[in-house]
């Protein structure tokens, strides 16, 4: 009897033995939900449609008879992942998938990015999309980086170089600085142009680099091929040094071969540049901006004659005396048959610079702005009919854009020009310091004998009380009798208290209903026109 005992107590022993689990292990085997494997944005196979086909029916099957809650949570979980196996969209060829993320990511892409980012919201989508991001190329190739409050801006150009290693195309760089950022780039031995530029310019298509006393010589210092693939270049600094010049007197290396560029912009701190060392492929140029940068005058007529494939132009002229006169009068005509777009900043010492713009044929000029020179205080500047009456004359052109700022221009010359070119949509006329607009040329704004096809126009005017009747009058008259519709007033303010609140609210008011859109800002510098440095206070 008690053999059969022991028997029977080895016999349970060895039962419980088998049961037993390693202490380092739960005794509780979770559950796997086996549906969840199919919640994944990767395309399945014939085979596997059919199979989830089968067990989404099964699902569906079993909810409609499901009693207990927890068995009903289930099912319907599991008929949700069975659902997102097969989604519609999941049939579409991965070329598709591409072009519908292209469209949903918004270029260029700031840098930091914000956690909202398309690119890295669909990255992290799954697997299989982050895989598909990661292999589009163009969805990395366009950047921004904003530097202007970046405490740490090496971070942001090593973040910056990572995400340019996702592309293997063309690359867009630009960037926005401030002179507190710049500050920490120095202390911590930053260089944009080193650092970022250097690495991937022999992928750059299109380079806009924006600095406030930061350096951008060393760009100048690339070896010639570097540049190949480049199509713009836009560089701007107060802190341009680069001397361009040496003993030599030969090009630059850098812009030895650049055969794809076609817009180019330097913007400096009245920094003179011989532009027989800078070298530039003028006749394949389209747009050319140099903006406070000294070229003689007569070097600019020469790069206008090499550059007849120009749509677009700036420059600065600062010097313009007798000597220089006499010799822009001996020079033959230079003809620019393309020219579409042309701003010339002249010294506001150049009383008459009729004898610089003599010479220039530009029968396709639709965008004309004249200026002074921004230098400090602006003194009195008076405008030159002359001049402009002259390549008017000789070019025949039909405008559409005409920008005459701060210049001092009587009546009788302004009602020409207005009648003269009824052509016009865009009109900027900033009169200099507290200079008044004309009885009669307002009059005639009014009920649109003037510039009746005038769909914008800029201003700066004082009272503005004045100028406020023919604005409402010629607001009513828009759309009426061959007159066309206003569809935006810009008022530029130096000082804002120059302006009447009253008069100022009757201004604003001009938007409501259909009225044009109304905005007051205190400052405008054209760059280029694509670029413009704006502070807007009201719209």
């Amino acid at each position: 009897m008690s053999g059969l005992k022991f028997r029977a107590g080895i016999k349970a022993l060895l039962s419980r033995g088998a049961t037993m689990v390693h202490p380092n292990r739960s005794r509780k085997t979770r559950k796997v939900d086996h549906h969840l494997i199919w919640r994944t944005n990767a395309p399945l196979s014939e085979a596997e449609a059919t199979q989830v086909i089968n067990l989404l029916f099964q699902a569906e099957a079993n909810l409609r008879v499901a009693k207990l809650d927890e068995d009903h949570a289930l099912f319907s979980a599991q008929i949700q992942s069975y659902k997102i196996a097969l989604a519609p969209h999941k049939i579409l060829p991965p070329e598709v998938l591409a072009i519908i993320f292209v469209n949903c990511v918004e270029t260029p892409i700031i840098l930091p990015p914000s956690p909202h980012e398309p690119a890295l919201a669909l990255a992290g989508t799954c697997r299989y999309w982050r895989n598909m991001i990661l292999n589009i190329p163009n969805l990395w190739s366009n950047i921004f980086l904003d530097f202007s409050y970046n405490p740490h801006p090496e971070k942001l150009l090593q973040f910056a170089k990572l995400w340019l290693s996702r592309s293997e195309t063309l690359i867009t760089l630009r960037n926005s600085s401030s002179r507190w950022s710049e500050s920490r780039m120095q202390k911590m031995n930053v260089d944009p142009i080193v650092d970022l530029v250097a690495p991937f310019v022999h992928r750059c298509r299109e380079i806009d680099m924006r600095f406030l006393e930061a350096s951008i010589d060393e760009f100048f210092t690339f070896p010639a091929g570097s540049i190949e693939r480049l199509e713009v270049l836009y560089l701007e600094t107060l802190g341009f040094s680069m001397p361009f010049g040496n003993a030599s007197g030969e090009p630059l290396e850098v812009f030895r071969s650049a055969p794809r560029l076609r817009r180019v912009l330097f913007s400096t701190d009245l920094c003179s540049i011989d532009p027989n060392v800078l070298g530039l492929p003028w006749g394949q140029l389209t747009g050319l901006h140099f903006i406070a940068t000294y070229i003689p005058p007569l070097a600019m007529h020469a790069i206008l004659r090499d550059s007849h494939s120009l749509l677009e132009c700036s420059f600065s002229i600062i010097r313009l005396d007798d000597g220089l006169a006499a010799a822009l009068h001996r020079l033959p005509e230079c003809v620019l048959p393309g020219l579409r777009s042309l701003m010339v900043e002249f010294s506001p010492q150049t009383i008459d610079y009729a004898p610089f713009l003599r010479p220039l044929v530009l029968p396709a000029l639709q965008d004309l702005e004249l200026r002074p020179l921004e230098t400090g205080a602006l003194p009195q500047c008076p405008w030159s009919q002359r001049a402009y009456a002259g390549l008017l004359a000789r070019s025949g052109f039909t405008l559409r854009r005409l920008a005459i700022l701060n210049y001092m221009i009587a009546p009788r010359d302004l009602d020409t020009i207005l009648r003269g070119m009824p052509s016009l949509t865009d009109f900027h006329l900033f009169l200099w310091e507290t200079t008044p607009w004309d009885a009669g040329v307002l009059h005639a704004l009014a009920e649109g004998a003037l510039l009746p096809r005038l769909e914008e126009l800029t201003f700066s005017t004082y009272p503005l009380a004045d100028v406020l009747a023919t604005l409402e009058a010629r607001v009513a008259h828009g759309g009426t009798g061959g007159v066309a519709r206003l569809r935006a007033l810009n008022m530029a303010v130096t000082w804002w208290d120059d302006v009447p609140a009253d008069a100022f609210a009757r201004f604003m008011h001009l938007a409501e209903g259909s009225g044009p859109a109304c905005r007051a800002f205190t400052h405008t510098r054209a760059y280029a026109h694509d670029r413009a440095s704006t502070q807007i206070c009201a719209s």
